[in-house]
């Protein structure tokens, strides 16, 4: 299995209660995130950061990475 790193780059477009538990999570701009498994169809992506793993959707990834996904 390939796990690649990402930086969280924004926040923008994610509504509010999806921003707030994210960074209730601890990921802020900047975090450095491990990306450890994409699921087909644009399905979840399971990220890893600070020793914790967070599914997340696949459109929130794109947006909080900038769209550098896979």
């Amino acid at each position: 299995m390939i796990m690649k790193h990402f930086m969280i780059k924004q926040f923008n477009g994610l509504d509010y209660a999806t921003t707030q538990r994210l960074h209730s999570l601890g990921l802020q701009v900047g975090s450095e995130i491990l990306a450890v498994r994409f699921y087909p169809f644009h399905g979840p992506v399971i990220i890893q950061a600070d020793h914790q793993r967070i599914g997340i959707r696949y459109q929130v990834f794109q947006q909080l990475t900038g769209g550098d996904a896979s």
